[in-house]
């Protein structure tokens, strides 16, 4: 399967968990409902659901997966919101409740390195990429929220070959609890001086924006690979084994 590799970066992100409202904080790495509205705009395809080139249409049937390269650093940042329902007007933002300010967790410095491929719609995949070597998109990306500018560069194209999974193997991108096997031993092999963690993340959304799938996942803070026990994987060529979300 043909497979497009470029890599994702900025200053800040905040990709808002689902759970929490008066202090947001941040999934780790783009969800990926969240990477499929950055391929959206790198594309320039529509968020209105009614038009033909809706972006979740079109992307129907991408496969997609991240690999955290930079070490997770989260920070706290106060930001000044506007109340938007009472200040229609920028220019007569009433004085008592038009403006507040709320402390969100915020990512410094991500980078993430990400895997798509869509093996039955080649000139999406030969757009995507004709963009990405020549730095181009339609729309400008950010990473969670549009205060966070996102760039990027393509690295290669390569192939992925399917997998199935015998024994411990390292996984380099996030990979899915539902793809790890239980056969009542560890399916993932702890070791020294790695930091795990285990989040849910949304997967899939409907054309109204409600999430109709969300995943358990497990990846490393700092970008090492997970030593693991997968049903299936996908291969490059350059030794990079991923889990592929789609």
């Amino acid at each position: 399967m043909k497979t497009i590799v470029f890599d994702l970066w900025g200053d800040w992100a905040h990709f808002k968990k689902f759970y929490t409202t008066a202090s947001p904080l941040s999934f780790h790495f783009p969800p990926i409902t969240v990477l499929k509205g950055i391929l959206g705009a790198l594309l320039g395809y529509d968020k209105d659901p009614s038009g033909e080139q809706f972006y979740l249409n079109k992307l129907e049937g991408l496969f997609s997966a991240v690999q955290i390269v930079n070490p997770i650093k989260t920070s706290r940042m106060g930001y000044n919101w506007i109340e938007t329902k009472k200040a229609k007007f920028l220019s007569r933002i009433p004085s008592e409740k038009g403006r507040y300010q709320t402390i969100i967790e915020v990512l410094k410095d991500p980078y993430y390195r990400i895997y798509v491929a869509h093996p039955e719609n080649k000139p999406l995949m030969d757009r995507l990429k004709n963009l990405l070597i020549h730095h181009q998109c339609i729309y400008t990306p950010y990473l969670g929220i549009s205060e966070h500018l996102a760039n990027f560069r393509f690295v290669e194209e390569t192939e992925a070959t399917p997998t199935r999974g015998n024994d411990y193997t390292y996984i380099h991108s996030i990979i899915s609890v539902e793809n790890l096997q239980n056969n009542g031993q560890l399916a993932v092999q702890i070791e020294e001086g790695r930091a795990y963690q285990r989040d849910r993340i949304p997967v899939a959304m409907n054309a109204e924006r409600m999430v109709t799938r969300y995943e358990s996942v497990i990846y490393e803070m700092n970008g090492n690979p997970i030593k693991a026990k997968p049903i299936q994987y996908w291969k490059l060529g350059n030794g990079v084994n991923l889990h592929f979300f789609q």
